[in-house]
């Protein structure tokens, strides 16, 4: 029965997936000049960060960051549980930082107030490639471990975005983890609002997987 359920999620993505197509996002390249930014460097592989602008005070907090990254392997921390902490520790300190709010298609809107301006509005209309793949991954029926792959990807690299907590709801329930399945919806039961809501795509399939958990 709950397989029959999962399989309503992916008709209803194979009607939706021609929405999915859409421009790649801008990519950012960052150079490494001093030497405060080599430990993170080292753990976090091929990454170069541009250090050399820094005030001796933002140098000792770069260096302090490898410490902290330890703590929470070590403690195999929940990560989006800490990213969301201190999101609202930044907004205490400076409350005219951006807010970004994503979309159900990966596309987001950002707004505050500017370093030398007043204020300012970024929009990415998305959708974002990642979207389209996790479609046809899900719409395949037999790859469901390389969906939980991909979804599993993006919300390590944009906890923001819902979406792809639908998606890893779907494959852990395709392959018969039931408890992730859940975990994952209610994380997006619990943070989602209108811009999900209202989206064809996110509300059908947050429907059948809430059917399909029963």
């Amino acid at each position: 029965m709950r397989r029959n359920h999962l399989l309503v999620i992916s008709v209803v993505l194979l009607m939706l997936a021609s929405e999915a197509t859409g421009q790649n996002p801008p990519t950012v390249t960052q150079e490494a000049k001093n030497s405060p930014c080599s430990n993170i460097v080292a753990l976090t592989g091929d990454v170069k960060i541009d250090c050399s602008s820094l005030t001796p005070t933002q140098q000792k907090i770069i260096e302090s960051i490898p410490s902290l990254l330890r703590k929470l392997i070590a403690h195999q921390a929940d990560a989006d549980a800490i990213i969301a902490r201190l999101d609202e520790c930044l907004k205490a300190v400076n409350p005219n930082l951006p807010a970004k709010a994503y979309f159900c298609n990966g596309g987001w809107r950002s707004t505050g107030i500017g370093a030398n301006t007043g204020l300012q509005m970024n929009v990415s209309p998305g959708p974002d490639p990642s979207l389209g793949e996790m479609i046809n991954l899900n719409n395949n029926h037999t790859q469901y471990q390389k969906l939980l792959e991909v979804c599993t990807s993006q919300i390590e690299s944009n906890p923001e975005w819902l979406t792809p907590r639908l998606f890893c709801a779907i494959a852990y329930a395709s392959l018969g983890n039931a408890a992730k399945a859940k975990e994952m919806i209610d994380v997006y039961d619990s943070r989602k609002g209108p811009a999900y809501d209202d989206d064809p795509l996110c509300k059908q399939v947050s429907d059948a997987i809430h059917t399909a958990l029963k």
